[in-house]
């Protein structure tokens, strides 16, 4: 009898400990997972900062031109405050829209300085478009690895015993993918004179 009680003991002792070890590795994979994600996003972030002030540079640089030209520094300027205005909020589906309508900016301010050949020749058109492409680049690649960890994350919460951790500790079911927007891969079509 007491044999039996030692073993029952043991064995619920047993099982309590590994379970104990399985929350707290479960919830570390969660914070871990969570993190990735912020991080990630926190590039983004800094990408998108690093745009804007560029774009206020370009816009400096557009502003003096003449009509169709004074549409892609008002689609620049529009981009910016839109940005700023959901960083200030912190509104993440407001970024994607904002980090969008600056993709479309850029291309057509890439297509404006492609049709300008007194433009091309100046060394801040080098310059200024060096610093977009490297920007673009390295935001494209913060975007890819977002989505990385984005998918990762869903991938575990939706799967056995993640989706019961998730649950147990209160984590949020599933992030949303950094979208590009519509239009935002459209290239523009500028034509100067008739």
């Amino acid at each position: 009898m007491k044999k039996t009680a030692i073993i029952i003991i043991g064995v619920i002792g047993f099982l309590v400990i590994f379970f104990g070890i399985s929350l707290i590795t479960g919830y570390n994979k969660l914070v871990d997972k969570d993190e990735s994600i912020n991080f990630e996003y926190s590039e983004i972030d800094r990408r998108l900062q690093q745009r804007y002030d560029t774009l206020t540079q370009l816009a400096t640089a557009v502003n003096g031109f003449q009509a169709h030209e004074q549409a892609v520094y008002d689609m620049i300027t529009s981009a910016r405050a839109a940005y700023a205005t959901a960083k200030a909020n912190g509104d993440l589906e407001g970024m994607i829209e904002a980090d969008s309508l600056q993709s479309i900016a850029l291309a057509d301010l890439l297509a404006l300085f492609e049709d300008n050949i007194p433009l091309q020749t100046t060394e801040a058109y080098g310059d200024y478009m060096d610093a977009v492409w490297g920007i673009e680049s390295a935001l494209s690649e913060a975007r890819r690895q977002y989505n990385l960890s984005v998918q990762d994350y869903n991938t575990y919460v939706r799967r056995f015993p993640g989706v019961f951790y998730a649950s147990l500790f209160n984590f949020d079911n599933e992030f949303e993918y950094w979208r590009v927007g519509e239009g935002a891969t459209e290239i523009p079509d500028i034509v100067f004179g008739n």
